[in-house]
């Protein structure tokens, strides 16, 4: 093949069905990576024309310079690992077990345990290299990580003795190692250079066989490889380690460029030849894309490599920064990858792979969103500790009608609008009906805000029935009170209805006054009484009537609260003055007096208004739009980014002229036809962002399992109560394709 690494993994002995597998689809293959070029100079100089041949003349010399014996029977052995004069880079964390190109040598004859001592398995869990001072020192917990090998030199040693005492120092079983058919998995890892199309982690074309097996594979070692022939070539890679680091990454600016002009910047150093003692071929570069990261390499005939440099800083294990705070921005942003890569396709952009930025945004970005949002929420709830809070509280649908997925329950601080708390129920959770989502939303909510010890004095949401008895058997000592916007909105949905008979027509004139003053009694209003006295004069103003007598037994006001009104105005002349008993004035009596109306009057007395919450919720659909389908985990975490966004930049001032005044916008509303003016805030600053940012780097660099790990669902995961939201369990594609039948046909 191709490439540039020796790739080597040391497994366990257990035998299973998916290690066989593997064992045999890799058997005979060898990445050599770096080594590539020597490899071939090698072949054209012996006048080879196979590989295998290669290999052979190779292996022979090494027998014949050694003077030792091949063994033909396979036994477990160990391997003899010496670090030599090279710098001292992060240590690697893959899992031994998960070599993503792993090599299964069977003709190995024995191998020692890594180490420089050849430290036994059973004395310790891990397995240590000693160094010098120049030499990096390496700490691996047995079976869980390997070397970063391309900081190596190794050395193959074949250890006889081993065999007799194999089973006690490595713990293995004895009916295991008796085994006449166990082959132990060996790999060795030498690398001198990078190559970023055979080893780009994550890529489109073998994402579905990464994300089978679970491992990180050489993918992500390879990209902060440093070559120790020369202490040099490391000039060209940044590496990512200290938290000063991380500052200047996420501070620092991308650009566009073209990879030509970059090209003749790199022709510009002036490495004529080789740099290599007695090797004076012309030098020339080469460049290779791993995700959106360039890496350019100065490469005589010989591949001898002079110089290499990489466009982004890489982190552990080779991962290119720009991928992974490319994942961050993209879901940070509301935006989804398909668009984005679309986008960059029309560029002709180098990305990261949907693979990797799955990966990535399960693995680092959802964490820390969620964390962020936790130690946020908490901030909020011990702000209002010591007071009573009124709540406002309202559901969002992901979708409209009664096919919804996800329900977003959001409660807001009444006086400051912040969002204090924001739950998300899948359909799943309520035996698939989604009519039962926003009361299980609710009730999520309380709870999260009574264990954080909030204290709640009244809560208003939307006339909705289940949440109205939950309040009056759950939490009879809060308060609830209702919108007053949705109930003056099905007032005017009422009013518009009764007026489209031809009697009435007359009626609908008066929706928008009738409206306004449902609005004037809810805000004046302090008793249920004094309500129903105002409310119930609304019978007699629009026959123009504006003082009237009580009926007996009926106590509020006798009289409208208006001002005197002149005989001809021109707010008078857009509407006509209804007729007393007739159709329309008897159609607008059942409405006022509804009895179903009335026994909510106390629900409305405290004139409270979700506006800014309905607001809040349209926000969400920058960040989870209706069309798209998202996971639970992203489809939480984007209304947190949504929540966030929120409460940081509600408060903003306004934008101001040079004279100090605000500036305002015209908007119209589409459904009146009516022209509106809005003041204008300032710009937004996203402050959330950059320590998000930060916090995703963290996570990158303190990860020992890297991003190929096996896919594990949260404990409380919807998807572990049903894999579909489907009410029966889907037939196989076969039986469905007999099934399936055109209407064409």
């Amino acid at each position: 093949m191709a490439s540039d690494v020796i790739y080597v993994t040391y497994d366990e002995p257990t035998i299973s069905a998916r290690q066989n597998k593997w064992r045999k689809r890799n058997e005979g293959k060898i990445n050599i990576f770096g080594q590539i070029h020597r490899w071939n100079a090698i072949k054209e100089e012996a006048g080879l024309t196979k590989h295998v041949d290669v290999a052979k003349l190779l292996l022979d010399r090494y027998y014949e310079r050694t003077g030792k014996q091949f063994a033909s029977t396979p036994i477990c052995g160990s391997i003899s690992v010496t670090a030599r004069n090279v710098p001292a880079p992060i240590v690697s964390d893959i899992e031994s077990d998960k070599g993503g190109s792993s090599a299964t040598i069977s003709c190995m004859s024995g191998v020692e345990n890594i180490g420089s001592d050849t430290l036994s398995a059973v004395e310790s869990d891990y397995v240590r290299t000693k160094s010098t001072s120049n030499d990096r020192v390496c700490v691996r917990k047995k079976n869980e990580s390997f070397f970063d090998q391309c900081q190596l030199t190794l050395d193959v040693s074949f250890d006889q003795e081993a065999e007799s005492d194999q089973g006690s120092s490595d713990g293995y079983d004895d009916d295991v190692i008796q085994d006449p058919d166990y082959e132990p998995s060996v790999a060795v890892t030498l690398c001198e250079g990078i190559n970023g199309d055979e080893v780009g982690y994550g890529s489109e074309e073998n994402g579905e066989e990464e994300e089978e097996r679970g491992s990180e594979s050489d993918t992500n070692e390879m990209s902060g490889a440093e070559d120790n022939t020369d202490d040099n070539l490391e000039d060209g890679l940044n590496n990512i380690s200290s938290a000063e680091d991380i500052e200047h990454l996420v501070d620092g600016q991308f650009c566009i460029t073209y990879l030509n002009q970059l090209l003749v910047l790199a022709k510009s150093i002036p490495i004529p030849v080789c740099c290599v003692e007695d090797c004076i071929g012309p030098v020339k570069v080469e460049s290779k894309f791993r995700g959106s990261a360039l890496y350019l390499q100065w490469v005589c005939p010989k591949g001898h490599l002079s110089h290499k440099w990489c466009s982004q800083p890489l982190l552990n294990k080779g991962v290119s920064s720009g991928d992974l705070l490319c994942a961050a921005a993209l879901l940070m942003s509301g935006n989804n990858f398909d668009k984005v890569s679309l986008f960059a396709k029309m560029l002709n952009l180098k990305i990261l792979s949907q693979n990797v930025y799955s990966r990535m945004q399960r693995i680092y970005v959802i964490p820390a969103i969620d964390e962020f949002w936790i130690d946020h929420q908490r901030e909020l709830i011990e702000k209002y500790q010591e007071i009573d809070v009124v709540l406002l509280g309202d559901g969002r649908m992901d979708s409209p009608g009664h096919s919804a997925q996800y329900c977003s329950y959001s409660f807001m601080e009444n006086e400051s609008k912040e969002v204090l708390s924001l739950t998300t129920v899948d359909k799943r959770e309520t035996d698939k009906k989604s009519c039962n989502m926003e009361k299980k939303g609710f009730q999520r909510g309380i709870c999260e805000l009574k264990d954080g010890g909030l204290k709640m004095s009244e809560i208003a949401t939307d006339a909705h029935p289940q949440i109205s008895a939950e309040m009056k058997s759950k939490h009879p000592e809060i308060k609830h009170s209702f919108d007053i916007w949705h109930c003056s909105k099905n007032l005017a949905r009422k009013i518009v209805k009764a007026g489209q008979q031809k009697e009435c027509r007359s009626l609908q004139k008066w929706t928008k006054h009738i409206t306004n003053h449902f609005w004037y009694c809810c805000n004046t209003a302090s008793s249920e009484l004094e309500f129903r006295g105002m409310w119930g004069g609304l019978i007699h103003h629009v026959v123009n009537e504006h003082e009237w007598a009580l009926d007996i037994g009926i106590e509020g006001s006798n009289r409208c609260h208006h001002d005197p009104l002149a005989e001809t105005t021109e707010a008078d002349r857009d509407r006509e003055w209804l007729e007393k008993g007739s159709k329309a004035h008897q159609a607008l009596r059942n409405i006022v007096f509804d009895s179903r109306f009335l026994k909510k009057i106390p629900y409305y007395l405290n004139a409270r208004v979700t506006g800014e919450l309905e607001m809040f919720q349209s926000k969400i659909l920058q960040y989870a739009g209706k069309r798209f389908a998202y996971s639970p985990p992203v489809y939480r975490a984007r209304n947190r980014l949504a929540a966030l966004d929120h409460n940081i930049h509600f408060n903003r001032p306004y934008k101001r002229d040079n004279k100090g005044e605000i500036m305002h916008k015209r908007v119209n509303n589409k459904k009146s036809g009516r022209w509106m003016v809005s003041p204008l805030k300032v710009d937004k600053t996203y402050p959330h962002i950059r320590p998000l940012k930060i916090a995703v780097v963290n996570k990158r660099l303190v990860d020992r399992q890297g991003m190929y790990r096996k896919r594990e669902m949260e404990a409380n995961d919807p998807r572990r109560i049903s894999a579909n939201l489907a009410l029966v369990e889907p037939p196989p594609v076969s039986v469905l394709l007999e099934q399936q039948v055109s209407r064409t046909q």
